[in-house]
């Protein structure tokens, strides 16, 4: 495997959630409309199809339904609300996604679990459990929490700190940048405008002093 692409973020003041994955927002881990629809419709075309199917029936109609997810987006939130976020190949394993929190651990020797609500499940550290296999697609947000008190961090190491605070400075001066482009654009605007009623105001004064030098030579 090559080196996994991850970010980091963290809840802003203003109550954003910062910057995600490969630009996925927080929308991403929501059902839509369109999903739920198209899970009832899965279910109801389920319902009618016939009750004898063998095994390998079953295992083939699964496999075609899971043929499209290729990877699983998967945000784990840590207490402190920092989160860091990755992709997985569909089909890595439940440890995979552990050995990858691990990683960014300040303490890696410490014991953990990861868990995904509502309703509360643990997710367990098994190479057998394949993701794609799981409640996890097409992505997730999973919570963080250490198997033993005490409860606090630190948890993220100090370069994925580093990180975060880069994007952030970064994500800051893009809103600057795009704030100063917004206010020139009013002023160019602005000036437009004016410029225009200056051009009409003057249009109407020398039409009114031709009409003036007319009425006099009349």
């Amino acid at each position: 495997k090559g080196p996994r692409e991850w970010t980091v973020g963290r809840p802003r003041e203003e109550g954003g959630s910062g910057r995600s994955m490969m630009e996925v927002d927080d929308e991403f881990f929501e059902l839509t409309g369109a999903d739920i629809a198209s899970f009832e419709a899965s279910k109801k075309a389920k319902e009618k199809q016939p009750v004898f199917k063998t095994r390998k029936m079953r295992e083939m109609e699964k496999e075609k339904i899971l043929a499209p997810f290729k990877t699983v987006s998967v945000r784990v939130i840590f207490p402190n609300q920092h989160w860091i976020q990755a992709r997985f190949e569909a089909s890595e394993t439940l440890a995979d996604i552990y050995e990858f929190v691990r990683g960014a651990l300040v303490h890696k020797d410490r014991q953990f679990t990861l868990m995904t609500t509502p309703p509360p499940t643990k997710l367990a550290d098994d190479e057998a459990t394949v993701i794609k296999y799981t409640h996890l697609l097409p992505s997730a947000r999973v919570h963080f929490g250490w198997a033993a008190p005490p409860s606090e961090g630190p948890f993220m190491t100090f370069v994925h700190i580093q990180e975060m605070e880069r994007l952030e400075r970064e994500d800051e001066e893009e809103a600057k940048t795009a704030a100063a482009a917004a206010v020139a654009h009013t002023a160019a605007a602005a000036a437009a405008s004016a410029e225009a009623e200056a051009s009409l105001a003057e249009s109407k004064s020398n039409e009114e002093v031709e009409g003036s030098g007319i009425a006099e030579d009349g």
